[in-house]
This record gives C-alpha cells, structure tokens and sequence, in this order.
C-alpha cells in the first residue's frame, strides 16, 4: 500500500468517525483508484449508507447501538480481505489434497 493511499484511508477513517461521511467517501474512492475499488467498496457503501441514515433522524438514533464506525472501515477490510484470501487457498489446497486422497483409495481397490 503507497503512502497516499494510506494517507487518504487514514483521512477517510477520521472523517467518518467524525460523521463527514460524504467527504470519507470521496477519499475512499480516491483510494480505491489507487489500490482497487474492491478493497474500499465496502467503507464507500458504508459511507452511503450512514449518510441516508443522518438525514433520517429517527433510523440513526436506533442503527448507532450496533456497531462502532472503527469496525467499518478501509484498513480492517484490507487485514479481513489478506486473511480471506489465504483461507481461501489453504481451502484449495485441502480440496485439491483430498481429491487426490480418494483416487488413491479408489486406485487400490
């Protein structure tokens, strides 16, 4: 990850903890062109979604008991994604290993 996409992640992050979600969005995006929409397309949809909700006085008040903005955002998806992918090999790879297991076991009957 280059230092201006860690940077603007950084500002994004601040900015949605402190409700700007509009302008953590813009920043997110900004990265994404950087580093890949996947990886911040989950804070951006955040991003939208939290803003819907602050001109819904009503839905904002009940959705901030749930979760706190740290959990949403750039760098934990970056960590959970890297994580992800390496289950998904060692789940690959498992699989590629019990097929050949079973052609063994079919191979000596």
């Amino acid at each position: 990850m280059s230092k201006t996409s860690f940077s603007l992640i950084k500002k994004a992050n601040s900015l949605f903890k402190q409700n700007e979600f509009e302008q953590a969005e813009l920043l997110y995006k900004q990265a994404g062109e950087q580093l890949g929409m996947r990886l911040v397309e989950t804070s951006i949809w955040l991003c939208q979604k939290r803003a819907k909700e602050s001109n819904n006085p009503l839905k904002n008040s009940a959705t901030s008991k749930y979760a706190s903005a740290d959990v949403y955002n750039a760098e934990n998806f970056v960590k959970l994604k890297t994580q992800l992918d390496k289950t998904q090999a060692l789940l690959e790879d498992y699989y590629k290993q019990t097929q050949n297991l079973k052609l063994q076991l079919m191979q000596r009957t």
